[in-house]
Formats: C-alpha cells, structure tokens, sequence
C-alpha cells in the first residue's frame, strides 16, 4: 500500500512539473523579443514528429513492397546503435547514400513527399502545434532543422507553414543520385551549428534571441549556440545535461 501511495505521489509530482515547464516555455516565449529577428529551430525526429523518420521510411516502403524484413530490422538496429551512442550518423548514413545511388530524384522526392504528410504530419502532436504559434504570434520565424534529408523535411514544413528548412542536401547529377552529399553536408551536430549561423546572417536572426527544441544530447552544438535551448521528451543524456545546465526541459504528449 505504501509502495503504491509512493507510486502515485511520484505521478502527480511528474504531472505537476509537465505543467509547470509548460507555463514556463510560454512565458519564455512571451518575454523574447518580438520580430522576426527571432527563430525558433525545432528538430524533427522525436521532438517536433513523435517518430523516427528513417523507420516510419522503411515501414512505408515495406507496405509497398519497396524493401524487406530486413531493411527494417537493419534500419532498427542502426537507429538503436546512434541512440545509445554507440554509432556515428556518418556510419549510418554512408550506406544510406551507397543505397539511392543511381535512383531518379523525382521519384524518391514524390515517395518522401507521400511519407511526411501521411506518417510523419499526422505525428506532430498538439503541444508541438500549440508552441508553433506561440513563437507565430510574437512574430518569430519557424524552422525545421533536421539530420533528415529535404525531401522528408521540406513538406512536412510546408503542411506546418513553417518559414525555412535546414536539413541535409543530397548530390543530384542528370536527375540522379550520386550517392554524395551536397551543400553544406550532414546537418547534424556542428554541422547543424553552420546552418543555423548561414541561414540567420542572411535572414537577419540573432541566434541568442533565439530558441532550439531538441529530444537529443548529440545538438549540444546547436542547443549551445543559442539563448534559449529547450530539451523536448529528452534522451537520459540530455535530461542530465539540461537539469545540471538549468535549460528547461518539456515533455509533449505524443498523441497528435
């Protein structure tokens, strides 16, 4: 009895602390400059979408016979390896690339463009929503900035009306993949960090005004480089980071 008693107290305490960082985000969002020289950057796996992209990908080619079992089981093991730290993204990613070389971009951008509005759109649950207009009514600038490539992030950000997406930009020849990275590369970690400042000198953002949501530890670059860092739904790593930081850390119900 008294176990369950410790039980429930320790349920209210957690709920208690939802709210209250969820009055606190509001009011941080509330007492930031208004403008448009303020961006809120929100990253797409797990924190703005309640999903892992590159699955909810296989799961989707799967049902229409584009990949097998053991695409998916592959996919799941590498997805759990980057979590618990134990892959690079680049690891992943280089098979990922050897993969589409050679394949039409026009039709790997429909494919993606099919996945983002009816697996990951319906994903984006109703706190992320209601923080994206919050940061609209005080006028600042929406941006998705994801490891994921553009064509996965640039319609979701449209369905959202979001004002700009930094992801990662594949190497198009003839209407090919090469299987190569273009641009600025992977849009993760520091290279993150290199998107953001590109984008908000030419936008006119200061990113100390600014805010990153973020679930994972490994956008310490990014969460660093601005004023207002939030941990959304935080990975072990990063509830740690942000309790000894004092960064707000939020949780978002993952129904939509």
């Amino acid at each position: 009895m008294i176990r369950l008693r410790r039980s429930f107290a320790s349920r209210a305490l957690r709920g208690r602390a939802v709210v209250e960082n969820h009055h606190r985000l509001q009011q941080k969002i509330a007492a930031a400059p208004g403008g448009s020289a303020v961006a809120a950057f929100f990253d797409m796996d797990q924190t703005l979408v309640a999903g892992n992209s590159s699955i909810l990908y296989v799961q989707r080619a799967m049902a229409e016979e584009r990949a097998g079992m053991s695409d998916l089981f592959k996919t799941i093991y590498y997805y759990l390896l980057y979590r618990f730290n134990r892959l690079s993204v680049d690891a992943i990613l280089k098979p990922t690339l050897e993969g589409i070389r050679g394949r039409q971009e026009a039709q790997f951008a429909d494919f993606c463009r099919q996945i983002a509005l009816k697996e990951l759109l319906p994903r984006v649950g109703r706190q992320a929503r209601l923080v994206l207009d919050w940061h609209r009514e005080r006028g600042h600038r929406c941006v998705l900035l994801t490891a994921a490539t553009c064509y996965l992030a640039q319609p979701l950000a449209e369905a959202l009306g979001m004002d700009a997406v930094l992801s990662t930009q594949l190497e198009v020849a003839e209407g090919l993949f090469t299987g190569r990275l273009h641009g600025l590369g992977l849009c993760y970690g520091e290279g993150k960090v290199k998107a953001a400042q590109l984008w908000a000198a030419a936008a006119g953002v200061e990113l100390m005004d600014s805010f990153f949501y973020t679930d994972s530890a490994s956008d310490l670059p990014m969460l660093s480089a601005v004023g207002i860092p939030v941990a959304v739904n935080p990975d072990w790593v990063l509830r740690r980071l942000a309790r000894r930081k004092g960064w707000l850390a939020c949780r978002w119900p993952r129904q939509a």
